[in-house]
């Protein structure tokens, strides 16, 4: 499909037109096509249509016509609460083609990008969107897309006079100038086009018709461009014009954003810094753009390299200037301020461009800049020059290409066959390059004449650094290039550099920082700007600092001293981990510290939402100082995991840093260590839904803890031995061990522990079908939390548990309550279990839209990271609340789920779930299919004392018996129903036994 916007808004299906109808119907389809990708507000659409005097209806008006337009674009219409899209590919508009081509020109050399921009411009065929809308529309649409046509009719013209392609150029820009008459960038360019294509006289005369406009409209005389081309042209003869610039990149791919900033920065006469690490592609980019805008300076373009990082003194400006103002053709006088003097008279009165390679620092520069505004100045450096900020200066700031960019680059490097033979190889080389343009352009040279890339990546893992260099070339190396980023530093900045090198992996604030270089955070800051200004680390968040790859590669292997020790950081992470432990996750309790361990160093913080800010920007990093920490340390780091085993780290992860924990351990016979990797392995495995092994480590780790002297850890372990067992269908033993615990937490002053005790406790005794009991326990809970005070986190799980209890006595109403106070303070972590609850609850009050809207939240939730068994359970309470899904969909669903339970451990969940599919199945009237999985249900239900799903789906067997006719086997149910029901207090589910057996 082609939809047409460049003119009246048309739309084609190959050859064939298709028609839309009216004005109003066209005018929306161009408003969605001109936002190509982006949402437009319906009360954006009713401006374009009606302006100040929409009618009553306007909205359903717009509604109706969106409606009628996807008809007829077949679904290409997508719709929110933030408005309408139009949902199709940029190459099906034509103002997504003329942009691509734009984008495609402006990142090429000037030839190809003449081609790319006639076809750009060949897609206009009128004013856009022709003949439609209000004031509104021509305002805030058709003028701004004009704009856009009118800056590349601009860059065109540019490129056709840089191509020797002058006699073109007057005509192409008529239309502009004619449009945009006091616009005097298209006068200039006709002029410059008509001098150098041999009429002079008829540049002077465009000259004269210029200058009579503006002093009748505006009052004013033509701009210093303007006269300074005049004063030229009357002179008869032009200076000297240098083209010093070096060949353009046969190679250049990616980094159009910058490119084009940079030409933004050119154009608005700003002096612009590119700025980045060493090999990033600073010169590349300079040159590149300084080709593609060669034309607008006609004056010439002047290129110096000042080595500021190269072997040798960097060039002084006293040096540099009598080249500059040589190749302008104008003899340097013998005194550097006299230079400077002469340097800055002529260049005021010129265009030219001057770019200054690899600058060490901003009064490395200063001295270079060309006087007066018609210039341009494009400046490269390893440091960010912040002190050119006060000649107006601007960074463009590179970073490593994308993969897609390597890619492309190494192909152009080696020939694409190479590539395209092997891509995974290609895309591990581009890794191991850290995607850094240097590191890509040495693999490539080494690469010409090998006939594959196995070997090339084999060498590069083997030692990366050494390989990316070419033999023979002592500049064309990596490590050189950080070398000399690295001999600029400071001593003190120097230190902290190479300690980088130690832990691989992290990035860093100040405080982080401060650890490695032994020093206070006031001066690591200070340090670490250093380090940010000349590329050696990047500041990739507020605060936070990294290396690349390569550079970290270099610190390691190069410049790490013997004496550099990372014990200190080592030290600030354990300890502030094992702070932030009790704020985010109070009933998690650690072996306490002893005189073995490193003094204290933690942040300090002061509450859970501080502690969480810092856990979630380091989490990363503690990761990576436990793959590095060895001894009694490693296990001391591995067991703080525990307290940030829910919803941050995978429990694959934990279980790997524990297993090295506990051999660290063993190796010491410290049976403290042993135990609490015991322990976290257990709960991360536990986690993992693997309660045998969990079960096995809880019992050593127990014992363990004991033979250490340490009682709470003893009853730590036996509490979630008690809950593992309970996963394995011991609900009946289970209970009895928790009883035994909660009698021996009492004997201590109330505590988290026994509050998260009794909720489990309450937990098991709702599956057991006793939720009177269960009330009783986890109001218990809620008091001790409550008179405990703290935080608020726990009251999420606790009224969960607490309307999950009310829901089994059927008090509805009172267990909404719970799970809306339940939803005010939930997590991310805790949502989707609360709505998968509250959703159940609206299904059996009959607000059947309410009880679908929230499970589908908690499905969506939990597809996007689901805990645990969250996922299974937010789809079974979908599939069985949404009595608008299709029948096969919601008996899909269920199955899915109890396929996935059956590779788990939860024996009430999956019995749950199959009382819930034959209770589908019976609403389908799939009444022999839902006999089979009620009886599994009710096995299930007697086989691990689920008393509560034991009498549902003796319910269930009971209905579809009266069904069937068989009156007497269905009395028989529904009485044993009836007795489950009202021993337990399940009063809802008693109600359904009773109306089974009233039938019969």
């Amino acid at each position: 499909m082609d939809i047409r916007v460049l003119g009246p808004v048309e739309v084609y299906d190959g050859d064939v037109e298709i028609p839309i109808d009216g004005a109003q119907q066209q005018c929306v389809l161009g408003l969605l096509a001109a936002h190509l990708g982006a949402y437009v507000p319906v009360d954006r659409l009713i401006e374009a249509l009606w302006e100040r005097d929409p009618p009553k209806t306007a909205r359903t008006i717009v509604q109706l016509k969106v409606s009628q337009l996807r008809k007829t674009l077949g679904g290409r219409i997508a719709s929110t609460t933030a408005g309408y899209a139009l949902a199709v590919p940029e190459e099906e508009v034509d103002l997504g083609r003329f942009r691509a081509l734009v984008a495609q020109g402006r990142a090429g050399r000037p030839r190809d990008a003449a081609g790319a921009w006639e076809r750009a411009l060949g897609l206009w065929r009128g004013q856009p969107l022709q003949g439609l809308g209000t004031d509104w529309v021509e305002r805030r649409v058709r003028r701004p897309l004009l704009r856009e046509r009118w800056d590349l009719l601009e860059e065109h013209a540019a490129a056709l006079i840089e191509l020797g392609r002058h006699r073109e150029v007057p005509a192409l820009l008529q239309e502009l100038r004619d449009e945009e008459p006091l616009r005097e960038t298209p006068h200039t360019l006709a002029m410059t086009a008509l001098w150098h294509d041999g009429r002079p006289a008829e540049a002077l005369e465009l000259f004269h018709d210029v200058q009579r406009l503006l002093a009748g409209e505006l009052g004013v005389d033509p701009g210093p461009r303007l006269r300074d081309l005049h004063q030229r042209i009357v002179e008869g003869h032009r200076p000297v014009v240098p083209r010093q610039l070096p060949r353009d990149v046969p190679c250049f791919v990616g980094r159009q954003a910058e490119a084009e900033r940079l030409r933004r920065l050119l154009h608005g006469g700003r002096v612009a810094v590119v700025t980045g690490a060493a090999g990033i592609g600073k010169s590349a980019l300079a040159v590149h753009v300084g080709h593609q805008v060669a034309a607008e300076y006609p004056d010439g373009q002047l290129h110096v390299d000042l080595n500021g990082y190269g072997q040798g003194e960097p060039l002084p400006p006293e040096r540099v200037l009598p080249r500059l103002l040589g190749a302008l053709g104008v003899p340097a006088p013998s005194g550097a301020a006299e230079q400077l003097d002469l340097y800055r008279s002529t260049t005021a009165t010129r265009r030219v461009l001057v770019v200054l390679d690899n600058a060490a620092h901003a009064e490395h520069v200063r001295p270079l800049l060309p006087g007066g505004s018609s210039s341009a100045v494009i400046v490269t450096s390893r440091d960010t020059l912040r002190g050119l900020a006060l000649q107006g200066a601007q960074t463009v700031r590179l970073g490593t290409l994308t993969p897609g960019e390597s890619r492309d680059l190494l192909a152009d490097l080696v020939g694409p066959d190479l590539i395209q033979a092997d891509p995974a190889a290609a895309a591990e080389l581009a890794e191991l390059c850290g995607h850094l343009p240097l590191a890509l352009a040495i693999a490539g040279a080494n690469l010409i004449g090998r006939v594959g890339l196995r070997e090339y990546v084999a060498e590069l893992l083997d030692d990366r650094l050494n390989t990316l260099a070419v033999e023979g070339d002592a500049q064309a190396t990596v490590a050189t290039a950080f070398a000399g980023s690295y001999a600029a530093l400071t001593p003190d900045a120097q230190v902290l550099f190479r300690r980088f090198g130690l832990v691989p992996g992290c990035d860093f604030t100040a405080g982080s920082a401060a650890r490695l270089a032994g020093t206070d955070p006031g001066t690591a800051k200070r340090l670490l700007a250093r380090l940010a200004s000349a590329h050696l680390v990047e500041e990739h968040a507020p605060g936070r600092y990294r290396l690349h790859d390569l550079v970290r590669l270099y610190a390691r292997e190069h410049c790490t001293d013997a004496a550099d020790d990372p014990a200190p950081l080592h030290a600030y992470y354990l300890h502030t981990a094992r702070a932030v432990a009790p704020l985010l996750a109070p009933s998690i309790e650690l072996l306490p510290l002893t005189g073995e361990d490193p003094p204290r160093d933690a942040e300090e913080f002061a509450d859970a939402d501080a502690a969480r800010a810092w856990f979630q920007a380091e989490q990363h990093n503690l990761l990576t100082v436990i793959d590095h920490a060895r001894g009694r340390l490693l296990w001391r780091l591995a067991e703080t995991l525990r307290a940030f085993m829910y919803g941050t780290y995978q429990p694959d992860v934990i279980i790997t840093a524990a297993r090295r924990g506990l051999a660290a351990a063993e190796r010491a016979d410290d049976h403290a260590g042993q135990a609490s990797m015991h322990h976290t392995l257990a709960n991360a495995m536990f986690a993992l839904n693997e309660p045998r092994p969990a079960v096995r480590h809880y019992e050593i780790a127990s014992d363990l803890y004991e033979e250490a002297g340490w009682g709470t850890g003893t009853l730590l372990t036996l509490t979630n031995l008690a809950v593992a067992r309970s996963s394995l269908g011991d609900l009946q033993q289970s209970l009895e061990s928790q009883e035994r615990i909660i009698r021996l937490w009492e004997k201590f002053e109330p505590s988290t522990k026994l509050a998260v005790t009794l909720e489990n406790y309450a937990i098991k005794l709702l599956w057991a079908g006793r939720p009177r009991e269960a009330l009783d326990r986890q109001l218990r809970a809620v008091r001790i939390r409550e008179e405990l005070g703290g935080q608020p986190p726990w009251q999420a799980r606790a009224y969960t548990i607490l309307g999950d209890i009310r829901v089994a006595l059927g008090e509805l109403g009172p267990a909404v309550e719970d799970f809306e106070r339940a939803l005010a303070v939930a997590n991310d972590l805790q949502l989707a279990a609360t709505l998968s609850s509250v959703a159940f609850a609206h299904h059996l009050r009959g607000d059947g839209a309410r009880a679908a809207e929230l499970a589908r939240r908690a499905v969506d939730i939990t597809r996007v990271r689901p805990p645990a068994h969250e996922h299974e359970e937010a789809r079974s309470t979908l599939a069985r609340v949404d009595e608008s899904l299709d029948l096969g969909e919601r008996v899909g669903m269920l199955n899915e789920v109890l396929a996935v339970y059956r590779d788990r451990t939860y024996p009430y969940l999956e019995s749950r779930a199959r009382v819930w599919l034959a209770e589908v199945l019976v609403d389908g009237g799939r009444w022999d299919q839902a006999a089979a999985v009620a009886g599994q249900a009710r096995e299930a239900a007697v086989r691990y004392g689920l008393r509560l799903l034991e009498g549902q789906a003796l319910t269930l067997l009971a209905r579809l018996h009266v069904r069937d006719g068989s009156a007497g086997e269905g009395r028989d149910c529904a009485r044993r129903a009836l007795e489950v029901h009202r021993e337990f207090g399940h009063r809802l589910d008693e109600a359904a036994a009773l109306a089974v057996l009233d039938q019969t």
